[in-house]
């Protein structure tokens, strides 16, 4: 007899982003509760930062709700950065936690290959606002809340995704000259990067990378980057694995600075 229950094993995980859709509050406690960690600890790879004595100019592209600006600021607090946003809801965000701190510039548009507009996909789910999922493809937003290992009891009918239209910029139109460039942005990595192209090409910048694809790889091996993940003791070749979120991509003088080379 079919009773409708679902007795197969949830992690933990799985079952709060569970709650965060169906509880009043439970996703604005947790993410408020993150917010302020950010300003404490963040992901082990960012010790990079001080493995490469960086400490000019950061551009951190995706900044969603702040967690790299915090980060940076605590590991090199010397360091300018220019952060870049497109999702209306943490770039305001953003302006009210960061507005007023020096050396910050905040940007609410797109970076990508081309200059102009795109659409940009905002999902829900339930009471959930999923901000930190918003990308520039409808399957790409809704990815990762479909996938049975992450989400307990998926139900399609929560679903909801907005369409915004945002302005598009590409970084090599700012004119920067970054220390370090953080690419956070949902499966627009490699559009990203190629609109950075002169940028790396000129001041050859140490690069973090979220999950990059074979693309992104191929198109950072042709600028003379390799791949490297973050250790405690500084740095390993090859991608970054486990529960890392980024890779980081070095020129050669940069991996001699981290005895690399």
């Amino acid at each position: 007899m079919d009773v409708g229950l679902d007795i197969r094993p949830v992690s933990g995980k799985a079952f709060a982003r569970y709650l965060y859709a169906h509880a009043p509050g439970a996703a604005w406690l947790r993410f408020a509760l993150k917010d302020i960690a950010a300003y404490c600890v963040a992901k082990p790879e960012f010790a990079g930062v001080r493995a490469l004595s960086l400490g000019g100019l950061f551009v951190d592209v995706g900044a969603n709700r702040g967690q790299s600006i915090a980060a940076f600021r605590r590991l090199a607090p010397g360091a300018q950065i220019v952060a870049f946003e497109p999702e209306p809801l943490c770039a305001a965000l953003l302006r009210r936690r960061f507005g007023a701190v020096p050396r910050l510039a905040l940007h609410a548009c797109a970076l990508g290959r081309d200059e102009g507009e795109l659409s940009f996909f905002i999902p829900r789910y339930g009471r959930w606002d999923c901000d930190g999922m918003a990308a520039t493809t409808r399957e790409e937003a809704t990815l990762w809340l479909r996938d049975p290992g992450r989400m307990f009891r998926f139900d399609e009918s929560l679903l909801r995704v907005e369409d915004r239209r945002v302005a598009c910029r590409k970084l090599d139109s700012f004119a920067l000259s970054p220390d370090l460039i953080k690419v956070h942005a949902q499966g627009a990595e490699l559009d990203i990067l190629e609109g950075a192209r002169e940028t790396l090409r000129r001041t050859r910048p140490a690069l973090m990378c979220a999950f990059p694809s074979a693309e992104v790889v191929e198109f950072l091996g042709r600028l003379d980057y390799r791949p490297y993940a973050a250790t405690r003791n500084g740095f390993a070749p090859g991608l970054a694995g486990g529960d890392a979120t980024f890779t980081w991509f070095l020129p050669p003088a940069r991996a001699e600075t981290a005895g690399l080379a």
